[in-house]
């Protein structure tokens, strides 16, 4: 049902063993977003193990990793199908043409675990992808600071039942369900520890 790993700056990434164990136990494409000069930026449709190590190895060279914050994503699929456009993370927005794309620079971006109870996705979409363009993206138009404020991570958590996690232009991070904190990054789910393959 996917994981969401979130670094802070300040923590360096998860090791390659918490990081093979998520993608074997997630196996269906994996991604990650950071900020770099007043944007978050994303990088997505990573299908292979080799992919996204080649990814994560290429951002070495571009940022500093331990001052940067990094959220990474690795998709088990519940709908919509296995394509590099349906991994995550997802920038906040209402056009699914932009939330297809596997690179993007944008203001806010999320992550998802779970399955958002109600959608019903268009063809080739997954229930993610749909709640964004249907009702997030409004959600954040209306009120930008929504998933910084105490009602508006309740009203999140309430209606997704699911677990999230925001980063920002500015690098705040911003998390919607329980946790686990490890080593200073924050799991969604335990299937970052070993895993029998």
């Amino acid at each position: 049902m996917c994981i969401i790993a979130v670094k802070p700056a300040g923590i360096g990434l998860p090791d390659y063993e918490k990081i093979e164990n998520m993608f074997f136990a997630n196996p269906d494409g994996a991604g990650f977003m950071y900020t770099e000069n007043g944007s978050v930026c994303i990088k997505k449709g990573f299908m292979t193990l080799s992919d996204l190590d080649d990814g994560l190895r290429h951002l070495e060279k571009q940022v500093n990793i331990k001052n940067t914050p990094i959220i990474l994503h690795f998709r088990f699929s519940t709908g919509g199908g296995i394509l590099p456009e349906n991994t995550h993370p997802f920038p906040v927005v209402g056009d699914i043409y932009d939330l297809k794309k596997r690179q993007i620079s944008c203001l806010l971006g999320m992550a998802h675990n779970g399955i958002i109870p109600g959608i019903k996705p268009q063809k080739g979409i997954s229930d993610t992808m749909e709640y964004i363009a249907s009702e997030l993206a409004y959600i954040y138009q209306s009120n930008p600071c929504f998933y910084k404020e105490k009602d508006g991570k309740e009203f999140l958590l309430k209606r997704t039942k699911s677990k999230l996690a925001f980063l920002d232009k500015n690098g705040n991070i911003e998390t919607v369900g329980h946790f686990i904190a490890d080593g200073g990054v924050l799991y969604s789910n335990d299937s970052y520890k070993s895993y029998n393959y």
